[in-house]
């Protein structure tokens, strides 16, 4: 009986583990690229004008990722951002596809009630920081 309990258990616990889906899926299912921009012919992002504004609206505006949010994580500013969270750095300029906040968008945890981001936004924040997160 009990090995039938710890087969059963263990069935279980393959079944769990392989029910969701991983990072790699998830950026395929999006279309997303990871190699430089400019392997891509792909413009470099700026900052200021095409990262600043989805973080803000998307995510600081929504009122979590300010001053005090979730995990010490303020999205406000090129300053925050770079200074991360509680857990140190989110993003790894010149890595995005190591880099947290890349992760939590590509696998729809954030923002947690969505809208989430497109495609297309989460791309421009890959190609920004795969150029070397720079505050341009």
């Amino acid at each position: 009986m009990s090995k039938t309990i710890i087969l059963l258990f263990l069935g279980f616990t393959l079944f769990i583990s392989g029910c969701g889906k991983n990072f790699d899926e998830y950026a395929t299912e999006l279309g997303l690229a990871f190699g430089s921009p400019d392997i891509g012919n792909r413009p470099i992002p700026s900052f200021k004008t095409d990262i600043s504004p989805i973080l803000t609206n998307q995510c600081a505006l929504a009122g979590c990722h300010v001053a005090d949010g979730p995990d010490d994580v303020d999205l406000r500013t090129y300053d925050t951002l770079q200074k991360g969270g509680e857990h140190g750095p989110i993003i790894l300029a010149g890595n995005a596809q190591e880099s947290e906040l890349v992760e939590e968008v590509v696998k729809r945890k954030m923002p947690p009630d969505g809208p989430y981001l497109d495609a297309d936004q989460i791309q421009l924040i890959i190609d920004w920081i795969n150029a070397g997160a720079k505050d341009n």
